[in-house]
């Protein structure tokens, strides 16, 4: 599995709905939104898809998760992007896209995972350990009425790398150099004893 905590501040929990969220900022309210934005193919070079969703030549995924309203829990949508004008939204529970968060002293921490392969090659990224991945990221604040739709905060492109698994080499590597010493050890013990024998047997 591959999971990313995004945390951010917002003095406001936006839950449409919610009489105590509505009156802390103009009705309507919207939801509150994440979104993490990635190739659908890793680049083999610096090359990266536009950041704004994509283009036709280099689609994109999209892990848009919202909060919920009082009538429907919150939930991550997954989207595929070519640009703003083609974008098919599909099964996030499919591709086991999940969501869990919290909100807290003005803070939201929303965790998404997924498993880092799919049997869509075609149309989900199939992450790779120990290569660099395109990644940004989106933010909507449901309080404020200018940001709805495509109309949110922005990231340009970061890169992430997924660091190969450990394995058992470290393991094998500290028993190995452990046996070493212990071997050094003995040797050493060994040859002092022979010499005092032979100290001994000198001074006889």
């Amino acid at each position: 599995m591959v999971a990313m905590l995004l945390e951010w501040d917002d003095r406001t929990k936006s839950i449409p709905g919610d009489g105590d969220a509505e009156k802390l900022a103009d009705a309507p309210i919207a939801e509150d939104g994440v979104a993490v934005q990635l190739p659908v193919v890793i680049p083999k070079e610096m090359q990266k898809p536009y950041f704004g969703m994509g283009d036709a030549a280099n689609p994109v995924n999209i892990w848009h998760w919202k909060s919920g309203t009082t009538s429907a829990p919150e939930a991550v949508n997954l989207l595929n992007s070519k640009g703003f004008k083609e974008i098919e939204k599909r099964d996030a529970a499919g591709v086991g896209l999940m969501s869990k968060a919290s909100y807290n002293d003005g803070t939201w921490k929303v965790v998404i995972s997924r498993p880092l392969t799919t049997s869509a090659a075609d149309k989900d990224i199939q992450f790779v350990e120990g290569k660099f991945i395109p990644v940004a990221f989106a933010a909507w604040d449901g309080s404020n009425f200018s940001e709805k739709a495509s109309k949110h905060t922005m990231t340009t492109w970061y890169w992430m790398l997924l660091k190969p698994a450990t394995g058992s080499k470290p393991l094998v590597t500290a028993l190995v150099i452990m046996l070493l010493f212990l071997g050094g050890l003995l040797w050493w013990a060994r040859s002092a004893g022979q010499a005092a024998s032979s100290g001994s047997s000198d001074q006889k």
